[in-house]
C-alpha cells in the first residue's frame, strides 16, 4: 500500500520522542563541550543528489542556505532572528539570488515553542500581500505537541492541507496520526538512539513545518508507519549511523521496507 508522506511535517523534528508523560520522561542529553556545526548536507537517493549548504552569522546562527539539486543551484534562502535568538522570518529567493519567491513570518507562545507560520508573497510591483499558506501548532502542560495542521489558502480561503495528532502513554512510543494533503491517513511511531542528531546546534531553518520529535536532541534510529493494520512500506524505514569524536553523525544511511536506499553525508565545523 502506498501513501502520500506529508514530508515537510516530519521533516522538521518537533518534540523529544522518547518523552512519555509527566512521570516518565527522559531528560535531553547534554550538549558536547565542543559544538559542531552543520555545513554541508549531501542526500543520494533514487530521485539523485541534494545537496544543502548553510552560511552562519558571529552567532552560529544560520543566516543563508543554498539549495542544489544534482549540482545546479535551485534556491536560496535566508534567515533573521529576534532579539531572543528565535527564527523570525525566512526569504526564499531564486537562484540568481535577488528575485523573492515568499517569505515567512514565525510566531512563538509564552514557553518558546513555535505555534505559528504564515507563508506570504509580495505581488511585484503593488502594495499588495498575498498569503499562500499557514502552519498552526498545539502543545499540552509539557509543552508536548498534540498537534499541528498545515494549511494553503485558496479563494482567499484557508483550507486544511494535512494534520498531525500526537499522544503519550507510559512505558509506550509516541503515536502520531497524519493525515496527508490528498486525505490519506497512516499512523506512526518512531525510535531515536542517545547520539546527537546534526541540526541540534542550529536553529530550525530547513523545513518550516514541525513534525515528530523536535527539537532533534537525538537521532532516529526506526520508523513504522501503518494504514489499516498494514505496513507503509515506502515510508517505513531504519537507520545506521558514523558518527564523529563530538558524537554527530557524519553519515547516515536509511533503507526503506520497500527497499530503496538513501544516504545522507554531513560536513561540519567543529571549533
Amino acid at each position: 500500500m502506498k501513501i502520500k508522506l506529508l514530508a515537510p511535517l516530519f521533516a522538521l523534528l518537533l518534540l523529544a520522542g522518547c518523552a512519555e508523560d509527566e512521570t516518565n520522561v527522559v531528560e535531553p542529553t547534554p550538549e558536547p563541550e565542543n559544538l559542531c556545526y552543520l555545513q554541508e548536507q549531501t542526500t543520494t537517493s533514487q530521485n539523485g543528489v541534494s545537496t544543502l549548504r548553510y552560511t552562519y552569522n558571529e552567532l552560529n546562527q544560520v543566516i543563508r542556505t543554498e539549495q542544489y539539486e544534482q549540482e545546479v543551484l535551485v534556491a536560496i534562502r535566508t534567515y533573521t532572528y529576534t532579539a531572543a535568538g528565535k527564527l523570525a522570518e525566512e526569504r526564499l529567493l531564486k537562484p540568481d539570488g535577488q528575485e523573492e519567491v515568499s517569505f515567512t513570518e514565525y510566531s512563538y507562545n509564552q514557553e518558546g515553542l513555535l505555534s505559528k507560520y504564515e507563508v506570504k508573497q509580495q505581488v511585484p510591483g503593488l502594495e499588495a500581500v498575498h498569503r499562500l499558506a499557514a502552519f498552526k501548532a498545539v502543545y499540552d502542560m509539557q509543552n508536548r505537541l498534540t498537534s499541528a495542521t498545515d494549511y494553503l489558502y485558496l479563494n482567499n480561503k484557508e483550507q486544511s492541507n494535512g494534520s498531525l495528532k500526537q499522544t503519550y502513554k507510559t512505558n509506550k512510543p509516541v503515536s502520531a496520526t497524519v493525515v496527508t494533503a490528498d486525505a490519506s491517513t497512516y499512523t506512526a511511531t518512531f525510535v531515536q538512539d542517545s547520539s546527537r542528531a546534526p541540526l541540534s546546534a542550529v536553529q530550525q531553518y530547513l523545513h518550516r513545518r514541525p513534525g515528530i520529535a523536535y527539537p532533534s536532541i537525538n537521532n532516529i534510529t526506526a520508523f513504522n508507519a501503518t494504514s489499516d493494520g498494514e505496513a507503509v512500506a515506502d515510508i517505513s524505514y531504519t537507520v545506521t549511523y558514523e558518527r564523529n569524536e563530538q558524537g554527530y553523525p557524519v553519515s547516515a544511511t536509511k533503507i526503506f521496507n520497500n527497499t530503496a536506499e538513501e544516504k545522507t553525508t554531513y560536513t561540519y565545523s567543529c571549533p
